[in-house]
């Protein structure tokens, strides 16, 4: 990647308003990024299969496919990034399980802080 090129960061949540809270705090942080929002796994695996990401952040609880399926799906398609669970998940068994993934490179709950925020945007 030159300096001219921004690092592609992907965002999937199922709730629009995770969306404005992510890019509203994250563009106070930062701005050598640039940010695409899904509410699908299905979308964002399609806009993969054209496109490059150097960092996938996700949710785990969305309605049409859940953020553990989303993960085995992006692997399939080779995804080389960094991988984010961003998630208001309160079950145990979500962080050890990402955890001992080693796919993953941080397990976050919602609301972000803003230290967390920051190591998922210097990933």
């Amino acid at each position: 990647m030159n300096q001219t090129e921004k690092r592609q960061i992907m965002v999937l949540d199922d709730d629009q308003i995770q969306h404005i809270l992510f890019r509203k705090r994250a563009q106070q942080v930062a701005s050598d990024f640039q940010l695409h929002f899904f509410e699908m796994g299905e979308s964002l695996l399609e806009f993969l299969l054209e496109n490059e990401a150097d960092t996938v952040v996700s949710d785990l609880n969305m309605e049409e496919m859940n953020g553990w399926t989303f993960i085995e799906e992006l692997f399939k398609l080779g995804f080389k990034g960094k991988l984010f669970i961003l998630s208001a998940s309160v079950n145990e068994e979500d962080r050890i399980r990402a955890k001992k993934d080693s796919r993953i490179h941080g397990y976050f709950e919602k609301p972000l802080s803003n230290s967390d925020l920051i190591q998922i945007l210097t990933a």
